[in-house]
């Protein structure tokens, strides 16, 4: 979708026609609109809003048509205000327009209910979309509206942890995630309705099992409630741990000892994933060759019976023909003379003699050798597992250390002189047993979850056995079924798929990030969908309001160049469909020092196809009109009249005006 022109009429403080065409240039592709405070910048960027969805938030909302333009009107005059847009997608044309007119009566206004048109032309034909708004949410469903029109002194929220619902919508709509959740959840819908008609065809073992099947994926749905609602506790509990212990590290007195435990908690959680390593290996080597030590006992019993098979009068070693050659060749191995009346060839006939070639004496000698070999691999694994089980003590007494080491220092803390860190300290004690309540709770549910999932699969498997069905009945077990395997693999292709999307949208991220920053930072989007800003030690680090507007600039940025990169995929899959999305933003540079300033008013065209930038002329002015000067396809200048200079037009209105 790309934007070609805004029409304003009578729209709040736009008095008359006002139009701005935006540039579509793919080398000069940003559109600069400029205004001193007060011109009328947010009402712009909500014409956008009110026009694709008929959302306005502004003062006063109700309030649509220009004052002037009503208090001009006669009485019983209709008067219309409306914002026509006209776009490009998908290599059609269509114009959309939304009006509002109201009736001039003696003392009031009489609004009528707003209108909606969309027209659309493709190869030289025109036509009327019957339904309007239903189309415009397929080109850019108003959910995602606040990514690609927004206020950049607000944008920030979107690197604050209450912005992680937000970022994880955008990921599902844009990224093509959203489509295989609906796809399960219609499955399992349909799954449901086939259980519902096997009642119908079913005998009394088969309605029984139905029911009993019913309860446990209702149960399994609850238990899914319960976690998320456990899990979304957890993060808010963690979030207020973190606010106390930030504050901590503000008070003289407490600083250093909260840095001494935000030091001695990432040791305790290396510790733990060591512990975490080890018991892995541990449980993989055990699975792996367990066996060894519970069948040795049974393995020394064969040794015993074979060495008892094993005779003494037998050579082993050597073969009939190695003797032959020995002979014919006339001289022995230890170097004599063999002659047929010799005592060396007489021996060498007399051990021909005793040789084993006996096949089932060769087994023997093989199974003896063999068994030699697994008492080896038993005393390896028995040294294996005693060395990890050492690592693991060691690594346990670390951690045993660490924790105390902790909870010394909370109660210093506590104890502290100070009524404001014993008080901090005291709440941050609740929220940490709380944290271990929430976190039992947590695991207790997914323990019950998986056995509910166990259950599930063996009802499931009995239903599909039973034989005394009738053939409607077969039929509809066949399509639940098939709707089970389905639900399974789109599951399974949710979860690769979500993997996918995050790495690659990790990186894009860093990328933009970059080339905006100019701290040798890094973000990572954390399996919660919060964006976290790290510095070279591996240390989250807190963001000043500038840099969480770059931050969140820079996800932006990032999900709208993925979009357009699959867009423009030759060879692409289901869910890489993509799209070309606008960018219009308000007040991006509000909060950001000159140097911010500079370099992203450098980079910001890389962000999408069009850039829209309204911008108050203080923060155009200097090095962003500087940085963006090459990039710029139209430029326009709000201009404010204001009735108490302009005593000619005693009355407030903007007016466009292109700067050439």
């Amino acid at each position: 979708m790309l934007i070609e022109s805004i029409k304003l009429h009578n729209f709040r403080q736009y008095y008359q026609t006002q139009t701005i065409d935006f540039s579509t240039s793919l080398t000069r592709n940003i559109t600069v609109i400029h205004g001193e405070n007060g011109s009328g910048k947010t009402a712009l960027l909500n014409a956008f809003g009110w026009c694709l969805y008929g959302i306005l938030n502004l003062p006063n909302e109700d309030k649509i048509i220009n004052e002037h333009a009503l208090s001009t009107a006669r009485k019983g005059e209709i008067v219309e205000a409306f914002v026509l847009i006209k776009y490009n997608h998908n290599d059609k044309s269509y114009t959309l327009k939304r009006s509002v007119k109201a009736e001039v009566g003696e003392n009031e206004v009489y609004y009528f209910e707003p209108e909606l048109l969309l027209e659309y032309k493709n190869n030289g034909l025109s036509d009327i979309i019957n339904n309007p708004q239903i189309e415009v949410e397929r080109t850019l469903p108003s959910d995602l509206r606040s990514y690609f029109f927004f206020d950049g002194e607000r944008i920030d929220n979107l690197s604050k942890e209450s912005g992680t619902d937000d970022i994880k919508n955008a990921i599902k709509s844009i990224m093509g995630l959203e489509i295989l959740e609906r796809a399960i959840s219609h499955t399992g819908s349909a799954r449901k309705k086939f259980r519902s008609e096997m009642k119908r065809f079913g005998d009394t073992k088969t309605n029984t099992l139905i029911e009993e099947i019913e309860i446990l994926e209702n149960r399994e749905s609850e238990i899914l409630s319960d976690l998320d609602l456990q899990k979304q506790n957890s993060i808010l509990n963690d979030k207020h741990i973190k606010e106390l212990e930030a504050r901590l590290k503000t008070i003289e007195g407490a600083k250093q000892l909260q840095e001494l435990r935000d030091k001695k908690n990432l040791d305790l959680n290396d510790v733990k994933k060591e512990i975490y390593g080890i018991q892995n290996h541990l449980n993989e080597v055990i699975a792996k060759q367990g066996y060894l030590a519970f069948s040795y006992p049974a393995l020394q019993k064969a040794e015993r019976i074979l060495k008892e098979k094993k005779s003494d009068d037998v050579i082993t070693g050597v073969s009939e023909d190695f003797i032959d050659n020995l002979i014919e060749q006339g001289t022995c191995i230890c170097g004599n003379h063999i002659r047929e009346d010799s005592v060396h060839y007489n021996h060498l006939i007399t051990a021909k003699k005793l040789i084993n070639s006996t096949p089932i004496e060769q087994k023997v000698m093989d199974s003896l050798m063999n068994l030699g070999v697994i008492r080896e691999k038993k005393e390896s694994l028995f040294k294996e597992i005693k060395q990890l089980k050492e690592n693991e003590l060691i690594k346990i007494q670390q951690q045993k250390k660490l924790t105390e080491e902790i909870e010394e220092i909370s109660l210093k803390l506590s104890e502290k002189d100070s009524e404001e860190i014993s008080e901090l300290e005291t709440k941050r004690v609740k929220l940490t047993r709380q944290k271990s309540e929430i976190d039992r709770k947590i695991g207790q549910l997914e323990n019950e979850q998986r056995n509910v999932q166990r259950e599930l699969k063996e009802k499931k498997l009995d239903q599909s056995k039973l034989d005394n069905q009738a053939d409607k009945a077969k039929l509809t077990q066949k399509r639940i079924s098939a709707c089970e395997n389905l639900e399974e693999v789109m599951k399974e292709i949710l979860r690769i798929r979500e993997g996918l999307v995050r790495a690659e949208l990790q990186d894009k991220i860093n990328e933009v990030y970059n080339k905006f920053l100019r701290k040798d930072y890094s973000i990572e989007l954390t399996d919660n969908y919060e964006l976290q800003v790290i510095n070279p030690k591996g240390n989250i680090v807190g963001m000043s309001q500038g840099e969480r507007q770059i931050t969140s600039l820079s996800f932006i940025g990032a999900i709208v160049n993925i979009a357009r990169e699959q867009h423009k995929k030759e060879v692409k899959n289901e869910f890489e469909d993509g799209g070309i999305y606008p960018i219009v933003m308000d007040s991006p540079f509000g909060a950001l020092d000159s140097d911010h300033r500079e370099r992203v008013g450098q980079n910001i065209f890389k962000l999408a196809d069009q850039i829209i930038v309204i911008v108050s002329t203080s923060q155009w002015r200097g090095e962003v009109e500087k940085q963006m000067h090459s990039q710029i396809g139209k430029e326009y200048n709000l201009v404010y009249n204001d009735p108490r200079i302009n005593k000619d037009k005693p009355y407030e209105f903007t007016a466009v005006k292109e700067v050439k």
